[in-house]
């Protein structure tokens, strides 16, 4: 770069904002001779990148910002340098294990916060020891065991140091019983939330049940406080405060908006549409039901991942393949796909309805769409009408009227028909098995 005091002042701000070094070369680092006025600086772009076509991008990414900055920068020398991993076995030195009678008492005073708990309980101290990957592994642990037990036997705090009565040195302990245990939940959730989406009438029956209201409590338990347990020390959680109160109005107009594709899903089986006197307590119960589901596939990953993090800490889903992305992406995905599966729940819902219908058989109300059985006596031979000609001598099934026309569904022929009010008088009757008034 030109040798100015405002351009070195420039580009060291520039590095600075990428967290990029920058510094003077070191002594026999590099054979590049800088032109008159012009001074040498090492400038480590630190990036994250495919190892072909790193050094390609660190310069490109170098000269794109000097470019933007307007200084007078060139790369002349560029080399790979890739970051050093040594080889480390970890040691943990832990208490002995207790009888269970001390265990409860060490965790009661832990709980109650008394200070009368054991100090010894647990993990005490971390040790690494480097190691060669050249040894085999059961001499490369013996190795790293021994060196680990001569700097455990040294410590500024006394008891702190290895002590054979107190003490047992371990490898990582691995919390595989909860871990096993989350992920059960998962699963049990998982299809706990598939059939809420697929059968109405199996919520109802669990949650008259003893067992079937425990497991729908855990369900939700271990959603909700995973979720939190996701978000907490996180830059999201501070969103929640603003975000909570945010989706409130926003649920408002939303859950009879989807309460009413589920009677449109429902409806459709039947060839009609919905009608404007359909909005009620069945159209929110509805929309309840497909943001319930939705909401809950959609956190469920979430959930798992704040009880992963719990339950191993050693595991930081914001370094590793569970991050946030695909763990939110992944409920995104889930939520929609069930909240598809309702509608086409709802679809075959109707379609068992009509099926009924056709054999005579009352159809039950669903989330709000009720049908009514009606006579229907044309007021004159050429009376206009769409679809098929309805029948005089049975009821037929209506959902209720769109402005001055009706839409009907003749169980017989298992077709749909539609006309004016004023060219038909509609008796409407208590079951698809009464008798139309005037038949024979």
């Amino acid at each position: 770069m030109i040798d100015r005091p405002e351009e070195r002042s420039l580009l060291s701000d520039l590095c600075g904002s990428l967290a990029w070094p920058i510094r003077p070369p070191l002594r026999d680092e590099t054979r590049v001779v800088a032109a008159e006025g012009w001074t040498l600086l090492i400038v480590e772009a630190r990036i994250r990148a495919v190892r072909d076509g790193a050094v390609e991008q660190a310069v490109a990414t170098l000269d794109m910002a000097a470019r933007d900055a307007s200084l007078s920068v060139q790369s002349r020398d560029a080399t790979l340098v890739e970051a050093a991993h040594r080889p480390l076995v970890e040691w943990h030195l832990r208490g002995k294990r207790k009888p269970v009678r001390k265990q409860l008492h060490q965790a009661t005073h832990l709980m109650t916060r008394t200070g009368a708990h054991d100090q010894h309980a647990g993990t005490v101290r971390l040790l690494r020891v480097p190691a060669s990957l050249d040894t085999p592994r059961p001499r490369r642990l013996a190795l790293s065991r021994r060196a680990a037990r001569a700097q455990l036997s040294n410590h500024a705090f006394p008891n702190r140091r290895w002590n054979t009565d107190l003490h047992v040195l371990s490898r990582p302990k691995i919390r595989l019983g909860w871990q096993i245990l989350a992920m059960l939940m998962l699963i049990s959730s998982l299809l706990l939330l598939f059939a809420a989406g697929t059968g109405t009438r199996l919520i109802p029956r669990l949650a008259a049940t003893g067992p079937g209201l425990t497991m729908m409590a855990l369900v939700s338990l271990y959603i909700a406080i995973g979720s939190i347990l996701a978000l907490r020390r996180t830059a999201t959680h501070r969103a929640v405060s603003w975000l909570a109160p945010l989706a409130i109005p926003l649920a408002v107009p939303l859950v009879p908006w989807l309460g009413t594709w589920v009677q449109r899903a429902y409806l459709g089986a039947f060839g009609m549409e919905l009608t404007e006197d359909r909005a009620g307590l069945g159209n929110i119960l509805a929309g309840l039901w497909i943001l319930s589901v939705g909401c809950g596939m959609l956190l469920l990953p979430i959930a798992y991942l704040g009880w992963i993090r719990y339950l191993n800490s050693s595991i930081d889903a914001r370094g590793s393949w569970m991050s946030w992305a695909p763990m939110l992406g992944t409920g995104a995905a889930l939520g929609v796909a069930l909240t598809v599966l309702v509608l086409l729940t709802a679809g075959q819902a109707g379609t068992s309805a009509r099926a009924a219908a056709a054999d005579g058989t009352d159809i039950p109300s669903y989330f709000g769409v009720e049908a009514d059985y009606v006579c229907v006596r044309l007021n004159s031979h050429d009376a206009p009408y769409f679809g098929t000609r309805p029948p005089s001598d049975s009821p037929v099934i209506s959902f209720g009227r769109n402005g001055d026309r009706i839409s009907l569904w003749l169980p017989t022929a298992e077709k749909d028909a539609s006309l004016r009010l004023e060219d038909a008088r509609i008796t409407r009757v208590s079951h698809a098995t009464s008798r139309c008034p005037g038949s024979e």
